[in-house]
């Protein structure tokens, strides 16, 4: 999962292994093993990860989140950030990404907004736990803000 998530956050930032391999002083064979599971990162190279990609040391590391990310586009974020601690419906400009983030029918997307910065926003949902029919799960997810394209304020808590 790390490997999965290492590979993901490369992609959206456009970096190649070797140019990330230069940025932190590793080389381009390192990379390729920790995003193919052969390996982790020791904690200072993957604290310099998660500097480069601005989430927390906690979202890189955690088995419990999920990186749902497509291509950056810049804008401003001020409003979405006054969201954190609510629970909305997110409007996203794709429906795949939606069903990606689990905020499918069954949890008529609602989500806890958790945190925003100009490249994430994190939240939190319930889903029924894989292969369960009444187990649920909390799930957080790190969604590129580009994909969000709305939302609404749900009053009732997810």
């Amino acid at each position: 999962m790390l490997g999965e998530k290492l590979t993901a956050l490369r992609k959206k930032q456009g970096y190649s292994q070797q140019e990330l391999a230069d940025m932190i002083s590793v080389t381009r064979q390192t990379i390729s093993n920790w995003e193919c599971g052969q390996g982790a990162p020791a904690l200072d190279k993957a604290l310099e990860l998660a500097q480069i990609y601005k989430i927390s040391l906690d979202d890189l590391a955690g088995n419990n989140v999920e990186i749902v990310a497509r291509e950056k586009v810049k804008r401003d974020n001020h409003v979405l950030r006054g969201l954190i601690g609510k629970t909305v419906r997110l409007e996203c400009s794709d429906f795949d990404l939606l069903l990606e983030a689990g905020t499918d029918l069954g949890n008529s997307g609602k989500v806890k907004v958790l945190d925003v910065n100009d490249e994430w926003i994190r939240i939190e949902y319930t889903r029924t736990k894989e292969n369960s029919l009444f187990q649920k799960e909390s799930v957080i997810n790190l969604i590129e803000m580009s994909a969000i394209q709305g939302f609404e304020i749900v009053e009732e808590q997810i």
